[in-house]
Order: structure tokens, then sequence, then C-alpha cells
């Protein structure tokens, strides 16, 4: 099956390098890096390198606590770290622990052969997801080392790589560590037919990757989101197409009884927000753009890159995207619980389950705007609710915490061992 893919692989490269170029003229950090996604990236230099690949900005912030532990224990080590996506290559261009940035190749003989000879990583490591196929084969034959870290598959997906026949159900067996998020990753690689001496379940290094604020920081982010002290807030985070007519509904209801209440609304993707505009527009809602001068509205919509996770800390409670409206799947409910803040979300959780699982008490089921109406205000109403709840999240945060030290320690033993020729 892989010889098949890496031979088709020959033929989709030639199609993709002037498609890809044209897609890559909307994107702006694509653009320049785009002779990457061909295999062109950036020469090594010749020492002992650690290849780690994290696809957008969640991934990268979840490798940096590990790169830089792994940067403590092996000083001389040369680290090259690729992104798929502008929002991971803008959050790993900010890192001064890692020797280079780059875009990962396209998934193609002639890309992969080209980046791998250019690179001769000691050892590669894939963040989450990203199992490509044909780059995993070559390093199996090459004898270079592949690791997963904070490993992440949903049973959808296991059913999806199923469905694939041998291919993918290979890829993973070629694996020489999967490090996984929880036990629910665990049994889907054993379901793709990994050994269990190969896989172990690490945890999540997001919990590692907190950056707690000062009480000066937070008073300066609210003065910077123009906010009074007493100004209630809260926050819709990564919001994907369908969810903001539901929160803007809530809101609406909300404002019924609270009409002081700003809400902070911020769509996953930074491309969508002249949608949301329109969408505001339509439902006669005061707003203003968190880019713009403007005072306080009734909502903030957050139209800069980078941000959320800090915003978490302006608020009294939270909603979590991309888990209202199917196929769903969830976003990080971490970062708001390290800021103690109670959070909401859909039905559509598979990405995050076991998060909120663990956090029970913290995480509130909601089915509509109904829902996230009646959680929203039995919060706002209730302060010594709020302070409880408050310090179980943050004692939940501090338990989850230690993954990153584990992996660190793992890609150590692996560039320790010499490895066979290829």
């Amino acid at each position: 099956m892989i010889a098949l893919y890496h031979f088709l692989s020959l033929f989709v490269a030639v199609l993709l390098i002037p498609l890809f170029s044209l897609i890559a003229l909307l994107s702006k950090h694509k653009w320049k890096g785009l002779a990457h996604h061909f295999g062109w990236v950036p020469k090594m230099p010749g020492k002992k390198t650690l290849w780690l690949h994290a696809l957008s900005m969640g991934e990268v912030v979840a490798a940096t606590p590990i790169l830089k532990r792994v940067r403590e224990q092996n000083p001389d080590l040369y680290i090259a770290l690729s992104v798929t996506t502008d929002s991971g290559y803008q959050t790993a261009l900010n890192l001064d622990c890692v020797d280079s940035v780059f875009f990962h190749p396209l998934d193609c003989l002639p890309f992969t052969q080209l980046a791998l000879s250019r690179i001769n990583p000691d050892i590669y490591v894939v963040m989450d997801t990203g199992f490509w196929p044909g780059m995993i084969d070559l390093l199996h034959r090459k004898n270079i080392p592949a690791l997963l870290c904070n490993g992440r598959i949903s049973e959808r997906s296991a059913r999806r790589y199923l469905l694939a026949g041998s291919l993918f159900k290979d890829t993973f067996q070629k694996f020489h560590r999967l490090g996984m998020q929880n036990t629910n990753g665990e049994k889907a690689a054993l379901a793709l037919g990994v050994i269990r001496e190969h896989i172990e379940v690490m945890g999540d290094p997001k919990y590692d990757a907190l950056q707690p604020m000062t009480n000066e920081e937070r008073e300066q982010l609210r003065k910077t989101f123009k906010l009074e002290a007493d100004t209630p807030v809260w926050i819709a985070g990564s919001t994907h197409a369908g969810e903001e007519e539901i929160i803007l509904d809530a809101h609406r209801q909300l404002l019924a009884k609270h009409p002081t209440l700003v809400l902070i609304l911020a769509p996953r993707r930074i491309e969508r927000v002249q949608e949301v505009i329109s969408l505001l527009k339509k439902e006669n809602f005061s707003f203003a753009l968190r880019s713009s001068p403007e005072p306080a509205k009734t909502v903030i919509l957050l139209d800069t890159m980078g941000e959320l996770a800090k915003v978490y800390s302006l608020g009294q409670v939270a909603f979590i995207g991309r888990s209202l409206v199917k196929p769903g799947g969830g976003h990080s409910l971490i970062e708001p619980l390290s800021y103690g803040l109670p959070v909401m979300h859909g039905p559509f959780i598979e990405n995050i389950g076991h998060v909120a699982d663990n956090a029970h008490e913290l995480a509130s089921l909601v089915q509509n705007s109904t829902d996230i109406k009646e959680r929203a205000q039995t919060l706002l109403e209730n302060e010594s609710l709020r302070q409880e709840l408050r310090e179980k999240a943050r004692s939940f945060i501090t338990k989850q915490q230690g993954a990153s030290e584990k992996m660190a320690e793992t890609i150590t033993q692996y560039l320790e061992v010499e490895q066979p020729p290829a």
C-alpha cells in the first residue's frame, strides 16, 4: 500500500506545485515560505538535530514547554520546528528555544526526500496529529526514530484510519513511541495494531505551557479592552459557523437582566471576522473590534491573533466553541480553566471529552441558547459559587501538569541512542 502511495505522490506532486502556489498567494506566510512545502527547507548545519512538527498554533503552544526542557537537557542540540498553518508559523517565530522555523513539506515523495536530505534529523517528533504516511515511511527506511507526543486519535479518526486499510495501520506501527494524551487515544492506537510496549499515556503538555498573568498585567489588559473594573464579562472562544447565532441569542437574553454585560466573541478563524461582523449588524448588536480604538460596546469582536488565552482572564464564565454544531470536536478547555473560569460546551466534544469528564464539576453541557443563558446567569449572579469553582479549577490544573517533562525525557533518551546507519 505504501509503495502505491509513494508512486501516486509523484504524479500529485506535479499538480501540486502550480495549484498550491496559487493557494499560497492568499496566505501571509505561506507565500514567503512556499519553497518549504516543496522540500526546500533550511539546510541544517550537520550537528545532532531534532525535527519537531507542530501543525498549528495550539500544537506549537503545547510543544513549547517540551522544547524548553529538551534544550536544557541538550544545550548543543539543533532544534528544527516545522508547522502547517500561518498561525503556527507566527507563534513559532517568537520562540527562543528553536534554531529554525519552516513549513512542513507536502507529503509527496520528491518533497519529503529533499527535505530529509537537507535536515538529516537524528529524531523526528510529531505533536498531536499530522500523521503523514509517506514521511513516516521514509524515516522508517532511514532508521530515524519517529515519536508522537501529545498524541490524539479520536474514535472518528480511528475509524477512518481503519477504513484506509493497511496504510495508516502500518504508519502508526512505524512510530518508535506513541505518547498519548489519554486512555482513549491508547485504545485507538491498540486497535490500529500498535504493540502496547510502544504506547504510553503521558498527559497533555498544554497544562505546562500556561503562563499565569499578574494582577497588574490583567488590569492593563482590561484597560486595553476599555472595560471598567466592575463590568461583567463572558467570553465565547474559538467559535465556528453556526455557533455565533446561538451565542448572540443567549447574550440578548442575558442583557435583559444584566444590561452592562459585555460579550467578548472570538471566532476560531481570523478570516471569518467579516462574516461575524455582518451577523452582528444583522442582529442589531452594538459592537467594537478589539483592534479599534472605540470604547467597549455590548459585544467586543476579537479580530486579533494569539490573544484569546489571556482574554479569558477578563471573564466570569466562558463558552468553548466547535461544540454546538456537528461534527464539532471541541476546542481546549484548559486556558479558561487556568484562570479559574467555569466553562460551558456543547454536546459534540469528541476531541476534548477526556478533559470535560475529568473536570465535570467545572464544565457544563449546554444544548442551545436557553441553556447557555441559564447557566451563565446562575454564575454571574452567584459570586460564592464562582469563587468555589475558581479554587477547584486551579487545583485541577495543578494536578494535570507534568506531561512535558515525561516527553522531554523520552526525546532525550532516543537522542542518546546511537542509531544504526540507513
